[in-house]
């Protein structure tokens, strides 16, 4: 059984369809890219996997239980967490309180303990757990949103656009981060502008256009696809 069944689902906003019969699964443990131009549908198909919208048609199920008409902080409870593209941490608090507070079911011990881990995990925000997040570069505040997601230690990370802004050697570290965080067993979803990337670090990924599959397949065979070379890799 997957962990996560996305089931031909279609919505959008408003009157405006977005989705069209789309699906995709998420393996325990897997690395799943979706990439696509524009404009595709990818960050819509994401917010609807964390309830953020309700599909229209069609069902997303999480660890075999229907939660098409969750909301958000229901589905956190079921072992999924979310982190946007923008406005993805508290720039007035610290790396140390914004961490608590994506732990805010936690308490004593077991708050510590997560902390400990997240600092494991990214060392840079253990040196500047008293810093504002304000203040920090765009690379950490991506960091210091993925760990507060990992605070209440999820089954399954949902990052939208990881990379988006930021320097090259940055998005390097990001990205092996990712594959660090991967190899705890922790599942991942990751839309990504930077394709190419994302699909080698990839288990499986999706290719969406005008809101609808098109490819599917192991990262590296996607990669290896002429056509989806030249439709959406650049070459």
């Amino acid at each position: 059984m997957p962990l996560l069944k996305v089931d031909g689902i279609t919505c959008g906003y408003g009157d405006a369809e977005i989705l069209s019969n789309v699906s995709m699964e998420i393996g325990n443990a897997e690395i799943v890219s979706i990439i696509g131009p524009n404009g595709a549908g990818k960050s819509t198909l994401m917010k609807a996997v964390f309830g953020l919208l309700h599909p229209w048609r069609g069902t997303i199920s999480f660890n075999g239980q229907d939660i098409s008409r969750f909301e958000p902080y229901e589905i956190v409870r079921t072992g999924m967490c979310y982190v946007p593209q923008v406005d993805n941490v508290f720039t007035w608090l610290t790396v140390e309180e914004n961490l608590e507070i994506g732990a805010y079911t936690l308490t004593g011990a077991s708050l510590q303990e997560r902390k400990d881990t997240v600092f494991e995990l990214f060392p840079r925000l253990a040196e500047r757990r008293r810093q504002r997040a304000g203040k920090m570069s765009g690379g950490e505040r991506q960091m210091v949103a993925m760990g507060s997601a990992l605070m209440l230690d999820p089954s399954l990370l949902l990052l939208d656009e990881p990379s988006a802004g930021l320097a090259p050697k940055m998005v390097e570290h990001i990205f092996d981060r990712i594959r660090t965080i991967n190899r705890t067993g922790l599942a991942i979803m990751m839309v990504e502008q930077n394709a190419k990337q994302s699909l080698q670090m990839a288990h499986r990924g999706y290719v969406l256009a005008s809101g609808e599959n098109r490819v599917e397949g192991t990262g590296q065979e996607l990669l290896n696809d002429p056509d989806v070379a030249r439709l959406y890799l650049g070459g």
